[in-house]
């Protein structure tokens, strides 16, 4: 289907004849990075003294949901018939109804929500972020994934997940500091070499659907990731003696990093397994959870 060097074929997930793996579940349903947005809302939150009220962690979790519900909705329906699909794609097109009718509810909940909640201020900043989301999303689509002359897509999502995660506790904070600005570019950091990784990982796949991403366009960067994601870790743990009242959050930085860069070795992984404990590993701030005040 396409002129391209011959690609080797995608590895097989590991999937029962009777459904999905287990470990998958979070990913098929989207639900892995609304779950990673609101447990790195809540650290940031109390490493640096914001107080943040349910509606607010709500509204983090359907807004991120429903991004990424409409995100894998409109991927799905672009890929060519003969391109081979991962099995988040697969799953969404077994169910493209049901996928439907849960972005319209996610969203009319979510505006009721936002409406109720917020204040003018946060009000507007939520919009705007979103707005720039949209985008986002609508040119990445336009597209079709291919961003000339440079792949901007690992990019663009890292820098926006840190901003909309961050975004509920930036409104309730009496200002900003140097340590939170730190702590906004670490995470952003660890969520685009998040995404880089998985690019890394689906870069044949990535090419068999026509899409662009960082590594198609530049294959070799993969060598740099472990290099990358250790000075990733070694900065956090740094800050975490510089800035110790917001020690569990650098802690939890230098933990998902050092994780992700442990999957990214671990190449006797399916495929499709590696992209969903791509996410898992960023819930570290949950394990901070019973030692909090």
């Amino acid at each position: 289907m396409n002129d391209a060097a011959p690609i080797s074929p995608p590895v097989v997930p590991s999937v029962s004849p009777r459904g999905y793996a287990p470990i998958l579940w979070l990913n098929l349903l989207c639900l892995d990075a609304p779950l990673v947005a609101v447990a790195w809302q809540w650290i940031f939150a109390h490493s640096f003294g914001a107080h943040l009220n349910w509606p607010l962690r709500w509204l983090l979790f359907l807004t991120a949901w429903l991004i990424y519900l409409g995100d894998r909705f409109a991927d799905t329906l672009r890929l060519p018939l003969a391109a081979p699909r991962a099995e988040r794609h697969r799953f969404c097109q077994d169910h493209r109804r049901g996928w439907w009718v849960a972005i319209v509810v996610i969203f009319l909940l979510d505006a009721g929500l936002a409406l109720q909640a917020l204040d003018l201020q946060m009000l507007i900043l939520g919009a705007t972020l979103a707005t720039i989301c949209a985008v986002y999303l609508f040119l990445n689509h336009l597209l079709g994934g291919k961003w000339r002359p440079v792949p901007m897509k690992e990019k663009a999502v890292g820098v926006l997940f840190a901003a909309g995660t961050t975004l509920g506790v930036v409104g309730q904070l009496p200002g900003l500091t140097i340590s939170f600005a730190f702590a906004v570019v670490l995470f952003a950091l660890l969520c685009t070499l998040n995404c880089l990784c998985i690019a890394s990982w689906e870069r044949e796949l990535d090419a068999a659907q026509g899409k662009s991403s960082f590594l198609t366009g530049w294959p070799a960067f993969a060598r740099t990731l472990k290099p990358l994601g250790l000075t990733l870790t070694a900065a956090a743990l740094i800050l975490a003696v510089v800035w110790r009242f917001a020690a569990p959050l650098w802690i939890c930085l230098a933990a998902s990093t050092l994780l992700l860069i442990r999957l990214h070795s671990a190449t006797s992984l399916p495929r499709d397994n590696r992209t969903a404990l791509a996410d898992l590993v960023l819930l570290t701030p949950l394990l901070c959870l019973p030692f909090s005040r």
